[in-house]
């Protein structure tokens, strides 16, 4: 409950107003009144529109400070694996539309407006739009902790009204090794070399860029050590301890690889020096390889992405060849086979039990026990009945 208390003497009191504010916390607030009446009447005051402020029914102080500035403060402090991503669709796609509003006038019925010109303009997929609004509502919940709005209204878009990913659909992929040799002789060194990792060992792009020379020394053993994601943790290394996974090596890894991996010593690197590496020491970034990509599925007439041709391409055919499901699933890094299957179920679904399969023909299977319609009821002797009630028999 507000209250108040004076400083100083009677002759110079000053009286100050003492109420929690929306966030809960204790404040003080000097008031400029003379009498402990007229302080305790704008300590309430204080107190009522602080509880507006609680439940979302009046606007913070901050509301009037625009979007724009609190986006980009929020955007310095990105440091999940997808940041430059995420800068980047904040920069292109939500920063243009919202940078000049008051986070005030940021509400559902604007973001409602902002939804269904997205629809209409049909320039971004679903999955796009999902991204961006994901990274407005994540915004929000930025601003709510420090205190700059109190509700997300995000979170108030009814789930039918939201953005849908498109449905699944057969992705296209390698079937043959042929146009794997063919894509090698096309594509430079060393994105001749990451195209085999990938499509070989089913590692995503990132895994691939963060290979070090020391990840490789069991190749001859048929494993790769799979530790980064560029230079920071793997996807499924939620909390970024250092989480390690392993995945295949090609029967012919050592004879792809080891000229270049001779190379790369040769040049002096150590242990943890990338396997990959352009100038200064860096790895090479998503833009550098897929460039390198789409020049050589041109020349090749190739209607693929560097994820269909390398990932994609290695869990069908490993699951089309009858390879296990968990095996798969582990090669992959997901976290359990029932995600592999949800995407590759066209594969793991090919095949069925003798007893699912069993025909109609002579030797097909065991027959099914046929009952004669004209058989009836069975005789009443056959049925055996209680003499009395399940209470009386207890009884």
């Amino acid at each position: 409950m507000a209250s108040v208390f004076m400083r100083g003497t009677k002759a110079a009191a000053r009286w100050y107003a003492r109420y929690r504010d929306a966030g809960g916390v204790w404040r003080s607030k000097r008031v400029r009144v003379e009498s402990r009446k007229d302080a305790l009447a704008i300590a309430r005051q204080l107190e009522a529109q602080a509880e507006r402020r609680r439940y979302g029914l009046e606007a913070p102080e901050s509301a009037g400070l625009l979007v724009g500035d609190l986006m980009r403060r929020w955007e310095t402090g990105l440091v999940n694996r997808s940041a430059y991503d995420d800068r980047s669709r904040l920069r292109l796609h939500v920063l243009p539309r919202f940078a000049s509003m008051r986070l005030a006038d940021l509400t559902l019925p604007v973001l409602m407006q902002w939804l269904d010109e997205l629809r209409a303009a049909r320039r971004l997929e679903g999955g796009t739009q999902r991204h961006l609004l994901n990274l407005v509502s994540r915004f929000f919940g930025w601003a709510i902790e420090r205190g700059f709005a109190t509700v997300n209204p995000v979170r108030q878009i009814p789930a039918g009204r939201r953005p849908q990913h498109a449905a699944k659909r057969d992705v296209p992929w390698i079937r043959d090794d042929e146009t794997v040799r063919a894509i090698m002789r096309e594509l430079p060194d060393p994105f001749r070399l990451m195209f085999y990792v990938g499509n070989r060992a089913g590692m995503r792009l990132g895994e691939i860029c963060g290979l070090r020379l020391s990840d490789v020394e069991d190749l001859a053993a048929g494993a790769f050590r799979v530790r980064y994601s560029y230079s920071g943790p793997l996807k499924e290394d939620k909390a970024a301890a250092g989480k390690v996974k392993w995945t295949p090596a090609a029967a012919d890894a050592v004879d792809v690889l080891g000229p270049w991996i001779a190379r790369r010593r040769a040049e002096g690197a150590d242990g943890e020096a990338f396997l990959f590496m352009r100038e200064h020491g860096r790895h090479f970034r998503k833009e550098h390889v897929e460039y390198r990509w789409e020049l050589a599925a041109d020349a090749l007439g190739l209607n693929l992405t560097w994820y269909q041709a390398t990932r994609h391409s290695f869990a069908s055919r490993n699951l089309s060849r009858g390879a296990a499901l968990d095996e798969v699933a582990a090669a992959l890094g997901h976290s359990t086979p029932a995600v592999t299957a949800r995407h590759y179920a066209h594969f793991v679904r090919k095949t069925f039990s003798p007893v699912m399969t069993a025909g109609l023909a002579p030797g097909a299977g065991p027959a099914a026990p046929v009952i004669s319609i004209a058989a009836g009821r069975a005789p009443a002797a056959a049925v055996v009945r209680p003499e009395g009630t399940e209470d009386e028999n207890a009884a």
